[in-house]
This record gives structure tokens, C-alpha cells and sequence, in this order.
């Protein structure tokens, strides 16, 4: 985990107007997080924003939600799908364009520490929460836009094998799907 805090809160109907201003540079992304409808609706997930110091800017932003990573078998002429474990599931993850590639730091190998991995390191910390007093979950998993890819890699995020899958809405079908063990230790 990388060291710094981060002023992140819950989205909430008086923080919407701050979304206005919001450009990550997927209209996509941005039109979820600027409709209330989507954005606060908590039967699609829980919206986070990253706000700035003084609070009025958003600079970035996660939807959480919970799921399943499933295996798919084959028995005799049927496929199921077989649970391997409950997952909290990052429906959208960004920053807003004039913060993409911000170096926050460099770690002694000489990596690069960005504030889009501090911002994943946050929303780590908070499924851990999650997972440890509200929901049991295994994994973390999410639909990555090619864009995204090297972010998630980078931080710990895998290619699903080929018997693996969890439900991925329409909108992400041009998407790659990729997850991580919350915790390694099981």
C-alpha cells in the first residue's frame, strides 16, 4: 500500500453538481457519474468520489457492487457455472483527465507511484472494510477498457482464466475482464 490519504466520500445528491465539471475522457464513464439516476442509485452500487482538498472538485471516482466469480464445467452436455467465491465487483473506476499520469511518487526500484494507484489502494482498503464487517467476498473483479488495462495489471489485477466469468453488463462486452484475491492468505 502506497502512503497517503485521500479525501474520499460517498457521492451524495449535494456533491452531484460537482460531477458537471467531471471529464475523464470516456463519455461513457462520465455520463454515469453525472447522472444521479445511475450514480446515487445503491441497487446498481455504491459511488465513491476522490474530491479535492478544499472539497470542490472531483478528481476522481469507483462504483462498487457485489458479485460472483464463477467456474464454468462441463457436465455431460450442460455448462454450469459454479461459484468459487463472492466478489465486490468495481462497476467504474476513473480520474479526471488533468490528473491522468500524475506521478505522486517513485517507489526504490524506480516505479512510478500515480494518483490513479493511490486511488486503487483506497478502494482496496475500503472492500477490505467491506469484506471484514458487512459482506464476505474473495475476490475483487472489473471490466477494463483497454485504456485502463496497464492500471489494473500494474496493481495486482489478472486475466480471468478461461474457465472463469462473472456477469458483465452489455456496455462492457468490448471490455477485458480481470480479477484480484482480496486477500492472498486463504
Amino acid at each position: 500500500m502506497h502512503e497517503k490519504s485521500l479525501n474520499v466520500v460517498p457521492l451524495t445528491p449535494e456533491l452531484l453538481p460537482l460531477t458537471e465539471n467531471f471529464s475523464s475522457g470516456n463519455t461513457y464513464i462520465d455520463s454515469f457519474i453525472k447522472n444521479g439516476d445511475c450514480s446515487l442509485n445503491t441497487n446498481i452500487g455504491k459511488s465513491y468520489v476522490f474530491l479535492s482538498k478544499k472539497g470542490t472538485e472531483i478528481i476522481g471516482f469507483y462504483n462498487l457492487s457485489v458479485s460472483s466469480l464463477d467456474q464454468l464445467q462441463q457436465i455431460k452436455e450442460r455448462q454450469y457455472r459454479v461459484r468459487m467465491g463472492g466478489s465486490i465487483n468495481i462497476n467504474y473506476f476513473a480520474l479526471d483527465e488533468k490528473y491522468h499520469k500524475q506521478i505522486e511518487g517513485i517507489l526504490p526500484s524506480g516505479t512510478n507511484i500515480y494518483l490513479s494507484d493511490l486511488l486503487i489502494d483506497e478502494s482496496s482498503e475500503r472492500i477490505e472494510m467491506i469484506t471484514q464487517n458487512r459482506v464476505g467476498a474473495t475476490f475483487v473483479t472489473l471490466n477494463s477498457t483497454n485504456e485502463g488495462l496497464h492500471l489494473y495489471t500494474r496493481n495486482g489485477f489478472e486475466y480471468l482464466e478461461e474457465d472463469m466469468t462473472f456477469t458483465m453488463e452489455e456496455s462492457d462486452h468490448d471490455c477485458i475482464q480481470l480479477y484480484r484475491w482480496i486477500n492472498e492468505e486463504f
